[in-house]
């Protein structure tokens, strides 16, 4: 073979690898995105006591009040009374929110807490305090308050059906009041509850919290009998992964929601989301995983927050400035009412004020 038809050879063989490659290429791209081209989009519609009535693309895990919130929210008279938000969205199906009578609710009394006079515990307000609302959404709420000077933590627990409007208003839960506006309306309505500062606000919804906890290893924790039969896990003190942990902080019993007690199940599940963040404050503290860097990468990344990483990185260091940092957990005070059949939390600010002030009190001694 002369030189000439030996370089022709050469020439033909590259064009030819060449032609092949952009076969396979173009083969993977069409096979390659066959899931994605073949998996079309699915839509639900939603229309009554909306702000936007409408068709909105869903996927498998959309819950209702997600979809509720892609309508821009409750319209002021949405009745959800009767209605589970929790449930899944179901393809293709067209959702109706009804709408509230137009009447006035009247009040029925109950009985008032008795707390002592505020005048009687003695002590001002911290002259530094962080406060960070906290949302497990879409039904957890918390208050976070990091006071450095009295090396202290506490976490304020706000029942999610407690009351926001005023007494001339339709009743609205700090719930309703979340799915009308989002975060934004849930800072507001927890700065009117408390009479607090608001200066940041975290919030993660469920998939973001399984994350969060299988990312620390999960969170051992004592969990109560009927949980542990409901679940088949053995009774006692369990590591729980992040879908179980979910299950935990969201749990009411069978018996509760066979006989429609929410309410009272939802108390007693404040009581333990107390001991669960007891229990991961501890693995916080002994771990020192609020150092680390990929963990806060994904917790940040997969939160709706205020909160920037240098935020974060300040709170760290006013963490780590602290002496003994102690952690104290509690819950707003308040009373049940009704309002025409719907009960509602009304918190007492006064008690709330002598609890806060409690606590400070015991701070200041425990520094002494």
């Amino acid at each position: 073979m002369n030189k000439h038809k030996k370089k022709k050879l050469i020439i033909l063989i590259i064009i030819y690898l060449l032609l092949a490659l952009l076969l396979s290429l173009s083969l993977w791209s069409i096979l390659g995105n066959t899931k994605d081209v073949s998996r079309n989009p699915i839509y639900a519609g939603i229309g009554g006591a909306v702000n936007d009535s409408g068709v909105y693309e869903i996927d498998e895990e959309t819950r209702l009040y997600e979809l509720i919130l892609k309508a821009k929210g409750l319209h002021k008279r949405a009745d959800i009374r009767n209605i589970d938000t929790d449930l899944k969205v179901i393809p293709w199906e067209v959702y109706c929110i009804p709408f509230l009578p137009e009447k006035t609710y009247k009040q029925v009394p109950s009985k008032k807490i008795v707390q002592p006079k505020t005048h009687e515990i003695k002590f001002p307000e911290p002259s530094r305090k962080i406060n960070i609302v906290y949302a497990g959404l879409p039904r957890t709420y918390m208050l976070i308050s990091i006071i450095p000077e009295l090396d202290l933590i506490t976490i304020t627990h706000i029942p999610w059906f407690t009351r926001v409007t005023p007494e001339y208003e339709y009743p609205r839960s700090l719930y309703e009041i979340y799915l009308t506006g989002g975060v934004p309306f849930l800072g507001r309505a927890v700065k009117m509850i408390t009479l607090e500062t608001i200066d940041y606000y975290f919030t993660q919804k469920r998939p973001s919290w399984i994350n969060f906890i299988d990312y620390l290893g999960g969170i051992k924790v004592r969990v109560p009998d009927d949980f542990a039969t409901e679940y088949g896990i053995p009774k006692g003190v369990n590591n729980l992964n992040g879908v179980l942990a979910w299950e935990y902080i969201s749990f009411i019993s069978k018996s509760k929601r066979r006989e429609h007690q929410i309410i009272t199940g939802s108390l007693k599940r404040i009581e333990m989301q107390k001991e669960f963040m007891q229990s991961m404050y501890k693995k916080f503290s002994d771990s020192n995983f609020y150092l680390q860097g990929e963990i806060l990468t994904n917790i940040m990344k997969e939160a709706e927050t205020n909160m920037t990483t240098q935020d974060y990185l300040k709170l760290v260091q006013i963490y780590r400035k602290m002496k003994n940092p102690k952690l104290r957990l509690l819950t707003l005070p308040g009373v049940i009412q009704n309002y025409n059949g719907v009960e509602m939390y009304v918190p007492d600010l006064d008690g709330y004020e002598i609890e806060k002030k409690n606590v400070y009190h015991r701070s200041i001694n425990d520094i002494k």
